[in-house]
């Protein structure tokens, strides 16, 4: 019996130590992807220019801010920290473990639309409490199984669809996450059809909100709050579509820059779906913040030819 006990005890110490030696392995590969979630937690490069402009959001921040269009429009090297699904709560957590470990840029372009998601759902973090102690808190604060299930098998930590992506930036450089393609008929033909909606938000994500916009001031960094398109169709099904955005300005602070683009973009072509616009809805949406969002970066002179190269090729 004793033999046989101990026989457990080896096995599960040989277990446990690979588990832990692997996804330590895992986890400093990991750091190296091209993949812009690894850029906070990497070291920076002594050689590489810092970044000017941080992007912070759900999905439609992700889609809608490709660093290429904010480097010509910003003038300045952009990270784009959107992440699909993340309530505001999650993006104040890669806000404060950016600036914590690299410093705050210039100007935070933030888009706001995840406060009307669930403040409890976790996204595509979880992984990343692999690196940062904050969010490690956190995931525990909102899903103790998965973090007791993470924390007694390290490699459970790497076992999603994000790790996927970080491999994939491993082999090739991370491209633009615009949307290629149009909004299918069916998909309006069930938007048109869909009840009223009401858009509201939870006092957890208005509060991470109000973090973000004093942590960014006190960095003396430039706060651009750009609300992005949405499909008109589902536009006029939210009734207080106006309303809920009219309140979102009365909670920003004087000297806050807030850009509505909501209606920028108008045609269907230019859409994927109901909240994101494709490649060539971005270049009309960027040809019409580009007034109010150039003055906040730092080029010396408006180029004409970078507006235009944005606004050639679709109309609004």
């Amino acid at each position: 019996m004793y033999r046989l006990l101990a026989c457990i005890v080896l096995i599960l110490a040989t277990v446990t130590a690979m588990d832990r030696v692997l996804a330590s392995a895992l986890g400093d590969l990991l750091l190296r992807s091209s993949d812009r979630f690894m850029a906070i937690y990497r070291q920076p490069d002594p050689d590489a220019r810092p970044v000017d402009v941080v992007v912070l959001g759900n999905s439609r921040a992700d889609n809608h801010f490709p660093v290429s269009a904010l480097r010509e429009t910003a003038c300045g090297e952009a990270l784009n920290l959107g992440m699909g699904g993340a309530p505001t709560v999650l993006s104040a957590l890669l806000w404060e473990d950016y600036v914590e470990r690299h410093g705050a840029p210039r100007l935070l372009v933030l888009e706001p639309t995840g406060l009307v998601d669930n403040p409890h759902d976790l996204a595509d973090l979880p992984m990343l409490a692999h690196y940062s102690p904050r969010i490690d808190a956190f995931v525990r604060q909102e899903n103790e199984t998965l973090w007791l299930a993470n924390h007694a098998f390290h490699l459970m930590t790497f076992n999603n669809n994000q790790t996927m992506r970080l491999a994939a930036g491993l082999l090739k450089p991370a491209a633009d996450r615009t949307l290629v393609g149009a909004i299918p008929a069916p998909l309006k033909a069930q938007l048109a059809a869909a009840p009223d909606e009401l858009m509201t938000a939870d006092e957890a994500n208005w509060r991470a909100l109000d973090r973000i916009v004093r942590s960014a001031r006190e960095h003396g960094t430039q706060v651009a709050v750009v609300v992005t398109p949405y499909f008109p169709t589902y536009a006029g099904k939210l009734r207080n579509f106006d309303a809920f955005f009219a309140e979102l300005k009365t909670r920003l602070p004087a000297g806050v820059t807030m850009i509505d683009a909501r209606r920028a973009v108008q045609r269907d072509e230019l859409f994927m779906d109901a909240l994101h616009v494709n490649e060539d809805g971005v270049r009309a949406m960027f040809a019409a913040l580009a007034p109010d969002l150039r003055p906040l970066g730092t080029c010396p002179v408006a180029p004409a030819d970078a507006i235009a190269s944005l606004s050639a090729p679709v109309a609004h």
